[in-house]
């Protein structure tokens, strides 16, 4: 067995040949530069030969010394692993997931049975928190992000899912009036999330996708206003007025035809992202977690396949105004409040 001086040697020896340099192995191992050329001669005298030629300016390591550092290298890497699986073994594996309410309730926890079934060692918990990522500390692991931006401050990120912007409504809406008239648009009531991700603005997706359609928003007096995607769609399904959902959030709702899209979907600017604190992006349970997030990700479809009416053509529609009804409306569940204007 190896005595205990020639282990610390040994672990000098092999910071001082991977670095190539005596100066930063002792930076590394917090001692001096004349410690660990010391350690290197007593080992050099202990094996009868020298580990490497010292030049004025650098290191070459001997023949000897590039058999001693891979055999060196490959053993305490070994050991390395074997202390961080024995360490996570003696305790219970638990990643903290924050994610956004409606991805969690929608589209997250339908999936989690899977995930048990793939992973039964490893427990998830799930905390559904808006503004996950104002906080840079230890309070999570990972957090799925739903943001414009592709990068985050104090986060390693990695693109989950793309989204889409669908408008949504009760089928009774659909029926009854011609959704290729910008006429239909005017006066209805637009539902949606006011705050769809970090600093956005108020109508940030209803403007985005009536841009897309080449519509503007006009002047917007609110009667109903909701702080989460999944409350506004909601709402429509209880005939209140039409929605712009997210596809993670509606699909379903889609597929059994509790709802009907109007008008197509079109690709959101904000996309879903895996972040994860500096702290964590080694751990390994967090990077069990998010490779199997990844597998489950399936690309977004096209909405304009889910609409269920021809797509629009802003070149018909023109530039007109959407005009959300306001609460002194004369408005009806399942209709269009019809006032000066309007059809």
């Amino acid at each position: 067995m190896l005595k205990a001086q020639t282990l610390t040697a040994l672990r000098t020896f092999e910071s001082a040949g991977r670095l190539m340099s005596f100066s930063k192995a002792a930076q590394e191992l917090c001692v001096t530069t004349g410690a660990v050329s010391q350690q290197i001669r007593k080992l050099e005298t202990e094996l009868g030969g020298p580990l490497f030629i010292r030049q004025a300016r650098s290191l070459e390591l001997t023949e000897s010394g590039e058999i001693l550092l891979t055999a060196t290298h490959q053993s305490l890497n070994a050991l390395s692993i074997a202390v961080e699986n024995l360490k996570h073994a003696s305790k219970e594996r638990i990643v903290r997931l924050t994610a956004i309410p409606s991805f969690a309730f929608h589209w997250l926890i339908p999936r989690l049975a899977e995930f048990h079934q793939h992973s039964p060692e490893l427990r998830v918990e799930v905390r559904a928190v808006a503004a996950a990522l104002e906080r840079l500390d230890s309070d999570f692991d990972l957090a799925i992000d739903y943001s414009p931006d592709k990068n985050s401050p104090g986060f390693d990120s990695r693109l989950l899912c793309t989204e889409a912007l669908i408008p949504v409504m009760a089928p009774g809406y659909r029926e009854d009036f011609d959704w290729q008239d910008v006429k239909s648009w005017q006066g209805v009531a637009l539902l949606h999330d006011t705050e769809a991700w970090q600093g956005a603005d108020r109508y940030a997706e209803w403007q985005y996708w009536l841009q897309a359609q080449g519509l503007e928003m006009g002047k917007v007096a609110e009667n109903y206003a909701f702080n989460r995607v999944d409350m506004a769609v909601e709402a429509a399904a209880a005939g209140l007025g039409i929605a712009l959902a997210r596809e993670s959030i509606v699909e379903e709702a889609l597929n059994s035809g509790r709802l009907v899209a109007p008008g197509p979907g079109v690709p959101s600017p904000a996309s879903y992202w895996l972040r994860v604190p500096e702290l964590h992006k080694q751990d390994k349970d967090v990077q069990q977690l998010i490779d199997w997030l990844l597998s489950q990700a399936q690309p977004v479809q096209t909405m304009a396949a889910r609409a269920q009416s021809t797509p629009f053509k802003p070149s018909s529609i023109g530039a007109g105004k959407v005009q959300p009804i306001d609460s002194a409306s004369s408005y009806q569940p399942g209709f269009v409040a019809k006032s000066a204007g309007m059809m």
